[in-house]
């Protein structure tokens, strides 16, 4: 049997192909797959690359579908850790040494159908519609941001950036009693997140009316700073913001290289800054992302700006890249679901 799917031949090069659909080994299962969000590492990788990206692929890593033999949806875990490793038996497959990424080191979810681990699987309530559920992974990482800061009740955190990730990471640092505050300095798009900040009871910060609108004039002092935008300014910036003893976490790779001034590591010095990093998340974090999501799904559809088709996905990518949109979600079988 024939499917569609949208490959990635080189960078800059996405192509729909009609392939066989997948054969699964015994410790797997046969995925129809839903829906899948886009993401912007998703523009980034078809744009420039990926450390982890191995080409040709299919991208998508944000899933939601539903097995040949159940009518239930499910989501994806979407890594395969080899569950001996030091990361692996601490808990920590997400820094699996020899970890393999859907839509990085093995295809994603920009296909009809894919092979998945039996055990990355994760039951969606019925409550949940499916196109909103395919965002739990990137509520999961959020997830991470906040264990890999500590995250207390009260604490003060600084978010750069109104995307779709800015904004659930504000969700779930509200979520484990934090105070968030969103920056994002462009304009047009504080007016786009505006209703989602409202539903959600987000701060989202104003620039100071007298001051050029690119530059925000907040003064507070705070003890996370989160970039959740690939501006490497933010980093110093961010650091500034920090009280004494705060954490900045790397949330957001930077797109363009990055030096550390000897003004700046002595701020870490002096001050006892702590940074750390988060990338990617384990299936606990999933599972912890899902209860979120179900607890806000009405919320979290908010971000939805549009439900498209796969052949829609090249001409939205240079939107996605630029961090214009919210979030684009593919639906994989439109034409079948809406008969047309």
């Amino acid at each position: 049997m024939l499917m569609k799917a949208l490959v990635l031949e080189k960078i800059d090069d996405l192509r729909i192909v009609e392939r066989e659909v997948p054969l699964c080994d015994e410790s797997e299962v046969l995925l129809k797959v839903s829906f899948c969000s886009l993401c912007r590492t998703d523009a980034k990788m078809w744009f420039q690359g990926q450390r982890d990206l191995v080409l040709p692929r299919v991208l998508g890593h944000e899933i939601c579908g539903q097995t040949p033999d159940s009518k239930k949806h499910f989501v994806v875990w979407p890594a395969q850790a080899c569950k001996k490793c030091p990361s692996c038996l601490a808990g920590v497959e997400s820094l699996c040494s020899t970890i393999e990424v859907m839509g990085f080191h093995r295809d994603g979810g920009f296909a009809e159908y894919i092979r998945v681990p039996k055990d990355s699987l994760i039951a969606v309530p019925a409550a949940v519609p499916p196109e909103i559920a395919c965002m739990t992974e990137l509520v999961s990482v959020a997830v991470n941001a906040a264990e890999q800061v500590a995250l207390q009740e009260d604490q003060r955190v600084l978010i750069y950036g109104g995307g779709a990730a800015g904004l659930l990471l504000g969700l779930v640092c509200s979520y484990y009693g934090a105070a968030p505050l969103i920056l994002e300095k462009d304009s047009l798009k504080r007016e786009k997140i505006r209703p989602f900040c409202n539903e959600a009871h987000l701060d989202l910060a104003e620039p100071d009316a007298a001051a050029d609108a690119a530059v925000d004039t907040i003064a507070a002092e705070f003890d996370v700073v989160i970039n959740a935008a690939p501006d490497a300014q933010l980093f110093s910036e961010g650091l500034m913001r920090l009280k004494a003893g705060g954490t900045y976490c790397l949330f957001s790779g930077f797109i363009k290289n990055i030096s550390f001034p000897s003004d700046l590591l002595n701020e870490v010095h002096y001050r006892q800054l702590t940074l750390v990093g988060a990338y990617g998340s384990t299936k606990r974090q999933m599972e912890t992302a899902l209860q979120i999501l179900a607890a806000n799904a009405q919320t979290i559809g908010l971000l939805i700006q549009d439900i498209i088709s796969l052949e829609q996905v090249p001409m939205v990518l240079p939107e996605v890249l630029q961090g214009q949109a919210l979030k684009y979600v593919v639906d994989l079988h439109k034409g079948e679901r809406f008969g047309n």
